[in-house]
């Protein structure tokens, strides 16, 4: 079995930044993930990306991509389903095999939340969704609501508006914690209803979803519900070798992106070396990770 010097899983923003830095340190390095370019290829526009406002997710990661493609790192396809310490090194194994290295880098991301609410797995495609660039068009001249607070719920809220006739936007606490910029823009929008200080309780329909019932007594007719009510780290791959995870839930990284697992590394939205969870952020702990 071929040893690299280091294995990335994840191949999104944080696994593509380090990959380009680890190849600049001249490390043999393979980069393991489903799809290159990860959460990018799904985000309609950013905003907040130095140098270049405005640029869609999907020509943001044909650019990380283009760029890590100059370098020698491999790239292999895959799911990881396993990570074991041998020894001295790691071995990595996937559907479609096993590979080894004396290092590895834990980019792996964060999964949504669910509510877990009575009809959401029911609906689960078929008027409830996690992706709403991937779902949005389908509801044109529709009425959707958007479930959550942050800047994804702003985000997507904006994002659907271009299509629904109404979105209604539905957080549980007294104010959104989005940008104020976001903030400012939905507030400006005739489109966009936001409710404040409800939870939904249940999502209903027949074959689709036909409503949602809220905590304070709503009944509101509508055809889709998309959940933007925050990320869970994916960390279930490191229980086996050790890794020490914070109160939180996220890998526990020092300020060189080390866990407490020797060879073992972490950057981006799956580590807690940020609060903030964005691209510049991951690309950022990914190139720290790699030195």
């Amino acid at each position: 079995m071929y040893m690299e010097d280091l294995l990335i899983i994840g191949s999104g923003p944080a696994g593509l930044g380090a990959a380009l830095y680890a190849t600049r340190f001249s490390l043999k390095t393979s980069i393991i993930g489903i799809e290159l370019g990860g959460i990018c290829n799904i985000v309609p526009r950013i905003d907040n990306w130095l140098g270049d406002p405005g640029i869609t997710g999907p020509q943001m990661a044909k650019k990380f991509v283009d760029h890590v493609k100059l370098t020698k790192a491999s790239f292999i396809q895959g799911e990881v389903a396993s990570i074991k310490k041998e020894g001295e090194h790691f071995v990595v194994t996937t559907e479609n095999g096993s590979y080894e290295g004396l290092m590895i880098l834990l980019a792996n991301g964060m999964k949504h939340r669910e509510l877990k609410i009575p009809g959401e797995k029911e609906y689960s495609g078929n008027g409830v969704h996690y992706c709403f660039t991937c779902d949005g068009p389908l509801y044109k001249d529709l009425v959707v609501c958007v479930v959550g607070g942050g800047c994804s719920a702003a985000i997507a809220a904006l994002f659907l508006q271009d299509y629904a006739k109404k979105v209604y936007l539905i957080y549980r606490r007294k104010e959104l914690i989005a940008e104020p910029i976001l903030v400012e823009r939905l507030n400006a929008s005739k489109k966009i209803e936001i409710i404040y200080e409800t939870n939904l309780t249940e999502i209903y329909g027949d074959k689709n979803v036909k409503g949602i019932k809220t905590d304070n007594g709503r009944d509101i007719s509508l055809d889709g519900v998309f959940i933007e009510a925050g990320n869970i780290p994916l960390t279930a791959l490191v229980k086996d070798i050790g890794v020490k995870l914070d109160e939180k839930g996220f890998i526990e990284v020092d300020k060189n992106m080390a866990t407490n697992v020797k060879g073992v590394f972490s950057a981006g939205d799956v580590c807690n070396a940020s609060s903030l969870k964005q691209f510049i952020t991951a690309v950022a702990t990914g190139s720290i990770a790699a030195q």
